[in-house]
């Protein structure tokens, strides 16, 4: 009976309630005793269940062990001669393929049972890989996720899913930074990576954040529903600094227009000075539409200029170059270690072949092996920092004066919502004080990437670039 002992007897009771007699035709263990039968019968379910687990870890093993087959398999190799071995995972992975790939068809072997219709057949398993016909949109969702857009933004272009339930699980997916998990194992490298890790990380950061809104948590203001769908550009970074030492943030509000007049008062509000009636704090209220303009001005002015883009650009292009050449050290460094290790393996065969197997052969070849699989996939992850320096490419004086051409046009254009994304990667937030603001810029670098001609300024706080605006 397939099934574990306890609803095994919950099953059996119901039927004899039902005047049903339930005859063993496996160990005719009917003696007439109604106690030994009894004490035989659960014994017979326990050792179905114990067989049935036994089963079932053998299974769980035989997955695990197809999942991490790599491209050096020599039982693989056999049946595919000609494949390009680079020592990557083959993908091969049970179970339904991730939007954006596909089950390829591929033979490992063939079945070695003694007895069986399947025996002496190959062995056919699925290899996960892309899938050209999604991939492009797949790649485009997870771009347009990257830049901030909702899951109906998202929806409306890719169409990837029927409707948008679908989406909570895409992005949680780490098969898109290539990484499979499968039986409490994660395989870095499993299949081609369709995005950056970084994207990965910051969308995961960003649920965890939103998550603590359902919780009734204190959240990160940026993440907070209404001013993620807010229309205005600076909503949730204006903040009252006007009592020292402290800074309140600033909701935005309307007045209507009065009668005759056009249009609303749109302003920002201290949330603090309004609900203690301006007993904490006596900020006053500061019109949209000027802090608006001021901002734009003031990234214009201080940030978007060749003098700041001009040496952030040639780091880049430093670092690039940089981060290759310690790759390609420590690549040769690798290639070593694993031709030592791959030639200890095959030493180790030579002795299960020569003396049979050992408990003591087998943990060495256990922990070589091992070695082997974390040098091939710390070399994938190498060889895919390397870039030749043919594609590390200037960025001429042109091409930064074309990007600020492009971004002043952005700033000032109709699309609100992708001028609100703009200044969300310079701004970090806006402290309001006595009738001017202080604007805390960052950039859109990362602090790895990032060399200033300005001296000592930290990207990962609120303390870099600042200027004040009268507003």
């Amino acid at each position: 009976m397939e099934r574990d002992s306890i609803e095994a007897t919950h099953i059996k009771t119901d039927l004899r309630l039902r005047a049903i007699t339930i005859i063993d035709l496996m160990t005719s263990a009917n003696t007439g005793n109604a106690g030994m039968d009894a004490l035989i019968e659960a014994f017979q379910q326990w050792q179905d269940e114990q067989a049935l687990d036994e089963i079932s870890q053998n299974a769980k093993r035989g997955l695990a062990q197809l999942v991490g087959t790599r491209d050096t398999d020599p039982d693989f190799l056999q049946y595919n001669p000609n494949w390009n071995s680079t020592g990557a995972y083959l993908g091969l992975k049970p179970g339904a393929a991730s939007t954006g790939f596909k089950g390829e068809s591929i033979q490992i072997g063939v079945y070695k049972r003694k007895k069986g219709r399947n025996s002496g057949e190959p062995r056919i398993v699925q290899r996960l890989v892309p899938d050209p016909e999604m991939w492009d949109r797949c790649y485009m969702a997870w771009e347009m996720r990257h830049a901030g857009l909702s899951y109906d933004k998202i929806h409306e272009v890719t169409r990837l899913f029927t409707n948008i339930n679908g989406y909570d699980t895409f992005f949680s997916n780490p098969i898109y930074m290539g990484n499979v998990e499968f039986g409490g194992k994660v395989y870095e490298g499993f299949v081609p990576a369709l995005i950056p890790k970084e994207w990965f990380e910051q969308e995961q950061n960003n649920r965890a954040e939103r998550a603590k809104k359902r919780a009734g948590k204190k959240m990160d203001r940026n993440f907070e529903p209404r001013r993620v769908s807010s229309e205005y550009l600076l909503s949730g970074l204006v903040v009252c600094g006007h009592v020292d030492g402290e800074e309140h943030p600033m909701n935005i509000e309307h007045i209507p227009a009065k009668k005759g007049q056009r249009g609303n008062y749109t302003f920002f509000v201290c949330t603090t000075a309004k609900n203690s009636r301006n007993q904490q704090c006596f900020a006053k209220r500061i019109s949209i539409r000027s802090i608006e303009q001021a901002v734009i001005d003031n990234l214009m002015a201080h940030v978007l200029t060749l003098d700041n883009l001009r040496p952030m650009a040639i780091s880049l292009a430093e670092t690039l170059q940089e981060r290759s050449r310690d790759a390609g050290t420590r690549i040769i460094t690798l290639e070593s270690e694993l031709a030592e290790v791959q030639k200890s393996l095959n030493n180790i065969m030579d002795a299960f072949e020569k003396m049979g197997y050992t408990s003591h052969l087998q943990q060495r070849y256990d922990k070589r092996k091992k070695e082997e699989e974390e040098l091939i996939t710390e070399l994938s992850r190498l060889k895919a920092l390397q870039v030749s320096p043919k594609h590390i490419s200037a960025i001429s004086d042109e091409m930064l004066e074309g990007w600020i051409g492009y971004m002043r046009k952005v700033l000032e254009g109709e699309d609100k919502s992708l001028a609100k994304r703009v200044i969300r990667q310079f701004v970090a937030k806006i402290v309001i004080k006595n009738g001017t603001g202080t604007l805390y810029y960052t950039f859109p670098f990362t602090d790895e990437l990032y060399m200033s001609s300005y001296g000592n300024l930290d990207l990962r706080g609120f303390e870099p670039l600042t200027s004040t605006v009268r507003l």
